[in-house]
């Protein structure tokens, strides 16, 4: 899914964390091959949560800010 909403011009350079519950094995390797940027498991953390997505979002900026 993540892969078909970057398939859209205005939609292809906002990153996708994907925030999920009932996680199973495998799940995190999936969700990032279909395109997401992130994953975060529920139940969250409170207190770290916002500091989750800070650190997802400068990875993905610094990433995008290499050259290929």
């Amino acid at each position: 899914m993540a892969d078909k909403l970057k398939s859209y011009q205005e939609l292809k350079n906002i990153p996708i964390i994907a925030v999920t519950s009932y996680a199973m094995v495998g799940d995190r390797g999936k969700i990032l091959t279909a395109g997401a940027n992130g994953y975060i498991e529920k139940p969250i953390d409170p207190d770290n949560f916002v500091s989750k997505i800070i650190q997802y979002l400068e990875e993905y900026r610094k990433n995008k800010e290499q050259p290929e």
